[in-house]
């Protein structure tokens, strides 16, 4: 076709700003409304005094395997614009008695190292690693493949893993592992992405273990360098980028979406497409009417588990890593032995001094802080349900605030001794902050909750092509954190890129395929 057609994109999260700008380098007429004054979602930055503080953004896994990513990366020259700071290791694992465990940037040394540390449960190890970097493996064929009716065809004999995976959890996958600090070092990312390890499906534990297990980076300039540059790609292509302009509705004209109306009405815009990055729940609750858009998919979406929240203390620190004895990158603080014990029972959410902390110092980029000066993160899984009861009560809220992150700064002392002292910024951000700031239902920060029921074929799909209507963020296929939002876009723009017989112009950027061991982005290198 001549004419590409013209697209509006409902909120600028990493997903709806990259499939922007995907599409925006492939022809199409890209219109991004956000309700914000600042792009980007979760993938941002912000200032005090003399410290830059990430807003969410811990560690981005790799290009091991054939991530995705990869391709469209060196498509968008993505390589060029945005420097990643290659992260030595994922995370060392510390427990109240002082037993630490780092883990090396090598998949099969991780092994051969825990197994070393945990002779009992070696064999048990060592199946549990292999299963995790099958499914990965698996997991990564499927996304290649060329379309969904494709990759499901070829599941049972290409993918078998993926079917067994669907409705294993990640309690089930590690339940022999007779050591408790063993279990909690392979583990221990699912905080990242979950309260419960009944629930936590396998195969989104999997795919991020594995890559992290490989490689993972930290992007100079914070996130906030990497939304940037995207955005600066949809403006070079002629694509548009609005702030402060909120979709109240989406328009239709005899069931096909055909534009967005912004601020109750104030202005309306046409568009031949719309691509929703917005939550899922509140995009068909407020802005989705049930006479467009009914049906299965749309009780699916109002029923959505929104995935779990955060509570973050952020910390400025007059002081130098060395000073305070901070040698890692990430460190996860364990109140507890085994992790089982922390996760939710019962619909019961256990008390936020028993949860692990991701405790990260962002020692590797030097800009973020003047000489002698340090930032770091002090976060805790959390919910919103806990916090709805202090919403009418600003003083409640303000004190509980302060009783929580006192509680973590205490823990985090305890291994850092000095830290208090150092304190020179602290800001908190709770489940109502990152709701506030990102209008995630639940304050989510992995879109829909990685359980069996939202995941693989249950997870709502990127496209409606009779409906001119796209979804590409965390809570759509794939799914969850910063790569799955990535993998989203690039999904969802591959499905609008078939469907209109358009040429697919990032797959030619396959090749050179990854090597494991040498696989540094090439900004790296």
């Amino acid at each position: 076709m001549n004419k590409k057609p013209s697209v509006s994109i409902v909120g600028s999260g990493v997903g709806g700003l990259f499939a922007g700008a995907l599409l925006a380098k492939h022809g199409f007429n890209v219109k991004i409304f956000e309700a914000r004054p600042q792009i980007g979602g979760y993938l941002t930055s912000w200032k005090r005094g003399d410290y830059l503080f990430e807003t969410s953004m811990h560690e981005l896994n790799g290009f091991f395997p054939d991530d995705l990513k990869l391709r469209t990366f060196r498509y968008l020259g993505i390589f060029d614009r945005v420097k990643f700071i290659p992260v030595s290791s994922p995370y060392t694992s510390v427990f109240k008695d002082g037993y630490k465990f780092t883990l090396p940037h090598n998949f099969d040394d991780y092994i051969k190292k825990l197994a070393a540390e945990f002779p009992e449960d070696k064999k048990e190890i060592e199946r549990i690693m292999e299963k995790i970097k099958k499914i990965s493996s698996q997991v990564t064929g499927y996304l290649h493949e060329s379309d969904f009716l494709t990759a499901m065809k070829n599941t049972p004999v290409k993918y078998p893993m993926l079917i067994s995976g669907c409705f294993q959890t990640l309690a089930q996958l590690v339940k022999k592992i007779k050591n408790p600090k063993a279990k909690t070092i392979i583990t221990q990312l699912f905080c990242y992405y979950s309260d419960n390890t009944n629930k936590m499906n396998i195969l989104y534990f999997a795919m991020p273990t594995y890559s992290y297990l490989n490689e993972s980076y930290y992007i100079k300039g914070t996130s906030a360098a990497f939304s940037n540059a995207l955005g600066d790609i949809i403006k070079e292509n002629g694509g548009i980028i609005e702030i402060n302009k909120k979709v109240t509705k989406i328009l239709f004209n005899g069931k096909k979406a055909c534009g967005v109306e912004i601020n109750n009405g104030k202005e309306t815009y046409k568009s031949d497409l719309v691509i929703c990055n917005s939550s899922l729940i509140s995009t068909f609750r407020n802005i989705i009417d049930k006479k467009d858009f009914g049906g299965i998919w749309r009780r699916h979406a109002l029923h959505m588990i929104p995935s779990t929240s955060l509570f973050i203390v952020y910390l400025g620190l007059k002081a130098t890593p060395e000073k305070l004895g901070i040698k890692e990158y990430c460190y996860i603080i364990n109140e507890n032995d085994d992790v089982a014990k922390v996760t939710k029972k019962c619909g019961k959410f256990f008390p936020h001094n028993q949860r692990p902390i991701f405790f990260t110092s962002y020692m590797l980029d030097k800009d973020m802080t003047k000489n002698g000066l340090l930032t770091v993160s002090a976060v805790v899984t959390d919910n919103e349900k806990y916090w709805n009861k202090y919403k009418d009560d600003k003083d409640a809220y303000r004190n509980e605030k302060k009783r929580i992150a006192n509680e973590l700064i205490e823990r985090v002392e305890q291994h850092f001794p000095g830290l208090k002292d150092c304190i020179e910024v602290i800001e908190i951000g709770t489940p109502l902050t990152m709701k506030k700031f990102t209008l995630n239902d639940g304050g989510a920060v992995y879109g829909a909750a990685q359980e069996w029921a939202q995941t693989n074929i249950f997870r709502f799909p990127n496209a409606f092509h009779k409906k001119n209507l796209y979804f590409s963020s965390s809570w759509a296929v794939p799914g969850g954190g910063t790569s799955g939002a990535l993998i989203s876009a690039i999904s969802c723009v591959s499905k609008l890129l078939d469907y209109y017989g358009i040429k697919n112009e990032f797959n030619d950027f396959a090749k050179p395929e990854p090597i494991a061991g040498d696989n540094r982005p090439e900004s790296s290198r």
